[in-house]
């Protein structure tokens, strides 16, 4: 259950799904190294902000939570790994923002509030979807009806991916000027906490034997919180929260430090000249060598990060123990993220990145190992400490290595982000990022079955190999698969696939370190006009 908010907080995670700009004491974004203003404020006066950017934050997290991390492990014993890999693709609208981002940035209604036009829309409509298809989907994820959950949550993503454009650029005019660079917390926060919410928290509270050990004095069939319940719960908090927001939360302009040095981003632009600034920013040299190290600078620990939870339930690793370890995690997770946020926040970030990457590099390996040396069928943590403690300790610094990496990559975006375009340059680079984590996962799975080799085997004592019987699609170790189990036979694992894949996407990624140890500081050295687009506007 490691998967976390790894690839959605650089997802973002991605964000997996993770910017902790703590503690920013140097010029970011807009305020072009300008003395203090009257628009500033102090961190105390933005508290109020900063809380509504957690509270949004956190409500795209928890469709996100649920489409990169719960489903598929609720699919995992119904469904085979290239089919979870297709349901990846729900996360594609994350991916792919860039191509409506100048949409959301020019049309709105200035009365109500440009930020706001597109936010309490959203997140009415996506409380609506969650009320009205709560209990079909809990159907359709029984029947592991994948089309069909799949083009559910690619709605869901797509409306919570729009409301992202919204609220990155809301930032910029939210909080003041001088504590603009703090928007990466509010989102490092809010979305860690949806994610949570909607991956650990609910897989432990849905898993009956959670519940039954650790809950409940007397046992039941199924967990406290049914998916059914759990969605119905976050559509009616949507729309309360949404109609506070709309009625009580008013848009200001944005205030620049002084007249003429930035463009204010609150001005109109249309749609045209949006997508032609998009352009423009595209074909810089520098943006298009920093784009080669965002998309693939994850490809190296993706497999173990994104199959080692399934893989260990594979194997028989209870789910109620996993949610407890996890649960156990998240609070040093948290401190850690702190850490992590504060040492990233340097003059130099790409610094503390390349740190990251090394260990989370390194952690990759340990985790496949763990995987395979883990004992089959462990049922909690007393009974067998040391592997438990070993994923652990893995589990921790690979969060730990994600958000240093996640924190130092977004304040490097807030360092070269051209404040003028609103939004639109933050999503540019945060969708190209993300790309790096959506595109290789159904690859990544469909690789998996296509490297594992099963046969089927008689049950009698001299185990004779049934060759002639096939025995695709069936992942589990001694399972009975259609005409094998007819036969009297069980389906056996000859080469998991997981292992090599994921050995080999290690050295891979090593080799992409070597690269990125030269690039990243050239990139990090460049003068910001080079990272800044001269488009003409419209007349």
């Amino acid at each position: 259950m490691r998967k976390r908010a790894t690839e959605l907080n650089e997802l973002e995670e991605g964000s997996n799904a993770i910017y902790l700009s703590t503690g920013l004491d140097r010029p970011h974004r807009h305020t072009n190294g300008c003395k203090p203003s009257k628009h500033d404020r102090t961190l105390l006066q933005d508290t109020p902000n900063m809380l509504v950017l957690v509270l949004l934050y956190m409500m795209q997290g928890v469709p996100l939570g649920l489409t990169m991390g719960a489903m598929p492990f609720l699919l995992q014993s119904k469904a085979s790994y290239t089919q979870i890999g297709i349901f990846s693709v729900a996360s594609y609208p994350y991916s792919f923002k860039l191509l409506w981002s100048p949409i959301v940035d020019s049309i709105y209604s200035l009365a109500f509030g440009r930020r706001k036009s597109w936010v309490v829309p959203i997140q009415l409509g996506s409380s609506v979807i969650l009320l009205t298809s709560a209990t079909w989907l809990a159907g359709r994820v029984e029947s592991a009806d994948v089309v069909s959950i799949t083009a559910l949550f690619f709605l869901l993503v797509l409306m919570a991916a729009t409301q992202d454009i919204a609220v990155d650029g809301w930032a910029l005019t939210l909080l003041a000027r001088n504590n603009v660079g703090y928007a990466s917390t509010c989102q490092t926060l809010g979305m860690n906490i949806g994610y949570f919410t909607s991956f650990t928290a609910f897989l432990a509270l849905n898993d009956a034997d959670f519940c039954n050990n650790y809950l409940r004095a007397v046992p039941y069939e199924e967990g406290i919180l049914p998916l059914a319940g759990y969605l119905k719960f976050w559509g009616w908090f949507f729309v309360v929260i949404t109609i506070l927001i709309a009625v009580f939360k008013h848009e200001t302009n944005f205030q620049p430090a002084v007249e003429t040095d930035v463009k204010n981003p609150e001005e109109t632009v249309s749609i045209g000249e949006a997508y032609r600034q998009l352009w423009e920013v595209v074909k810089l040299p520098a943006v298009r060598r920093f784009a080669v190290v965002l998309v693939t600078f994850r490809l190296g620990m993706l497999p173990a990060e994104q199959a080692a939870p399934l893989k260990l339930l594979e194997k028989g690793v209870s789910k109620e123990a996993l949610a407890g370890l996890v649960l156990l995690e998240f609070p040093c997770e948290l401190a850690s993220a702190v850490l992590a946020g504060r040492w990233a926040s340097s003059p130099t970030p790409f610094t503390p990145f390349m740190l990251g990457y090394k260990i989370r590099l390194v952690m990759a390996a340990a985790v496949t190992l763990v995987v395979y040396y883990f004992p089959s069928g462990a049922s909690s943590l007393l009974s067998h400490p040391k592997p438990f403690l070993m994923l652990a300790v893995c589990g921790l610094l690979t969060s730990f290595t994600s958000t240093l990496m996640f924190t130092a990559m977004g304040s490097f975006f807030n360092r070269i982000s051209d404040p003028g375009m609103g939004g639109a340059y933050l999503t540019l680079l945060n969708t190209i990022a993300n790309m790096g984590v959506t595109l290789p996962k159904l690859a990544v799975f469909a690789f998996m079955d296509f490297f594992t080799v099963h046969t089927c085997m008689t049950a009698t004592e001299s185990e004779q190999m049934l060759s002639h019987i096939a025995c695709t699609g069936s992942r589990n170790e001694g399972s009975n698969a259609h005409a094998c189990g007819e036969s009297g036979g069980q389906c056996v694992t000859l080469r998991d696939g997981f292992y090599p894949l994921s050995f080999g996407m290690i050295v891979i990624g090593a080799l992409l370190g070597w690269h990125f140890s030269r690039t990243l500081p050239q990139l990090e050295a460049m003068p910001i006009h080079k990272w800044r687009a001269k488009v003409k506007r419209d007349t």
